[in-house]
């Protein structure tokens, strides 16, 4: 049985009272980040998955098809806008830290499950993906509660629990495929904790792993159909299509990330306590394994990619559903025997509060466009009103970008919506390349091309023979610049310019690829 840590004089009363209060500032949180939602402007990887729940599908390039469904049932209630997308962002965080309290008391005790709460709260990257709608706001909501599926299954000799934590496992798998390391965190658990042995011998270990399997198949069909895709894309993301190599930096990056997204002082001191084993009490052996079950897999497999290149921060978020509980519950410990440990828990909680209260605005900082992180959620209004007028000067019908974020956060903001495209490359990095292309929808129109360079694409230039000299598109907000573009009006005959002269752009060819990660 789980070990209970209860505080002192606990009456029922009293409890309820602390679930009241405890109920109350989740309401409290999830009130107010509905109404910050809409105060931002979408990200770009919001759009792009916004453009996905316009054709919606069994699968896409790099993720599976939760997302698109979440965000076409936010807009379908709410509308094609920043809400709309959200909503569903804001609803999924609250059930996740319900999920981490609930999981947290039920391995240690309510107290655990309070400061697990307080951790994920005030951690950057949990405060900013309970916000904005990423692959990863699902995914941890649906780890989460398939970790404490297990937990349950695992002392059950029913079926049906067994089930239940293979639907939720299948479901964080197509929000994210890492979501089937948490399969790998199950075995692992199994194998290393004695009493939980014999589940992977009978048949019910065997039954989560179909139900998985069942949920995958859509999947399966969809990459069977375009040619596996998502594998070559995967590989490509990973680095693991370059030749070995070892980059010392890219570890420290990755590390220094880490630091920089779970805020420095509780990375640090979760690395504390997994270096300390002594931090025990009594019969939480299980539980302890478990938790570090479910953090190690996932964080080391980053850990370890990014030796051949640096992991994105995001990319381990996963991990910390069981790190948070663990470092609550180890801390908790170590309180008791170190007065220095409060110290620390003290100043480690109120940086990770400057930092998430810093992240609601940041105008006041003056930091430059490339520092500014609320500036990805910044500007994409201002760029669609100068593409448009741009696009009604020069009667051009289409838009193209260079970066799948930048036509995708066009095509949300463009009146009517309109789809934007890219130029064709030669792999499909993005899933906008798989769609119908600029070449078969619209093959006679001239188009607007927004870039990041003041080049074009070769592929742009065998398509329009025309193409007119870069405008600068300074992008602002509150008078302040966000960044600057280039756009060049694209025309399929010459002699067409709404400058007068026709005329070609001398340019390099450029893979038109965009690798920047999902939050």
């Amino acid at each position: 049985m789980s070990t209970r840590f209860p505080l002192a004089h606990e009456g029922t009363g009293l409890l309820r009272n602390r679930y009241a209060i405890l109920a109350g500032i989740l309401l409290a949180a999830t009130l107010y980040r509905l109404w910050y939602s809409t105060q931002l402007e979408l990200v770009g990887d919001e759009a792009y998955y916004w453009l996905w729940s316009r054709r919606l599908d069994l699968a896409y390039l790099d993720k599976g098809p939760v997302i698109a469904w979440f965000i076409a049932a936010g807009t379908a209630l709410f509308g094609q806008t920043p809400f709309g997308v959200r909503f569903f962002a804001v609803i999924l965080a609250t059930g996740t830290g319900i999920g981490l309290f609930l999981l947290a008391r039920r391995l240690f005790s309510d107290r655990v499950g309070f400061w697990t709460l307080l951790l994920a709260g005030l951690s950057p990257m949990f405060a900013v993906g309970s916000i904005l709608m990423t692959i990863d706001t699902p995914l941890i909501c649906f780890w989460t509660f398939a970790a404490l599926a297990f937990w349950w299954a695992k002392d059950s000799t029913r079926f049906w629990p067994w089930i239940v934590t293979g639907l939720l496992v299948g479901l964080s798998t197509l929000s994210k495929y890492t979501g089937a390391m948490e399969l790998i965190s199950f075995a692992l658990f199994c194998l290393w904790y004695a009493p939980s042995r014999k589940q992977l011998l009978n048949g019910r270990f065997l039954a989560l792993l179909l139900v998985v399997g069942l949920c995958l198949v859509p999947v399966i069909y969809w990459n069977w159909q375009h040619q596996w895709p998502t594998l070559r894309f995967l590989t490509h993301r990973g680095a693991l299509d370059e030749k070995a190599h070892i980059r010392p930096l890219d570890v420290l990056v990755f590390l220094g990330g880490q630091a920089g997204v779970i805020s420095p002082v509780i990375f640090v001191a979760l690395i504390i306590v997994l270096f300390r084993p002594s931090l025990k009490t009594a019969d939480d052996d299980g539980e302890t394994r478990f938790l570090l079950s479910l953090f190690l897999p996932l964080f080391l497999l980053y850990f370890f990619l990014s030796f051949q290149k640096a992991s994105q921060a995001n990319w381990p978020a996963a991990a910390y559903v069981g790190g948070f509980i663990f470092l609550a519950a180890k801390w908790d410990v170590l309180m008791e025997r170190a007065r220095w440990a409060r110290w620390i828990a003290i100043a480690g909680l109120a940086i990770a509060l400057v930092e998430t209260v810093g992240l609601q605005e940041t105008r006041w900082l003056n930091l430059s466009p490339s520092k500014d992180p609320l500036d990805r959620a910044r500007g994409a209004r201002d760029l669609a009103a100068q593409v448009s007028a741009l696009e009604t000067e020069t009667g051009a019908k289409i838009v193209i970008a260079n970066a799948y974020m930048t036509a995708s956060l066009l095509s949300f903001y463009l009146p009517g919506q309109p789809d934007t495209y890219m130029p064709l490359s030669s792999a499909p990095y993005n899933q906008l390349i798989l769609w119908p292309t600029y070449r078969e929808v619209h093959p006679h129109e001239d188009a607007i091309f927004v870039s990041e360079t003041n080049r074009v694409p070769n592929s742009l230039k065998d398509d329009f023979p025309s193409i007119e000299p870069a405008r600068l598109l300074t992008i602002t907000q509150d008078g302040r610049t966000i960044r600057k573009l280039y756009a060049f009006v694209c025309r399929r005959e010459q002699g067409k310019s709404s400058t007068g002269d026709a005329w070609y752009i001398d340019c390099h060819r450029e893979a038109v690829t965009d690798h920047s990660a999902g939050l």
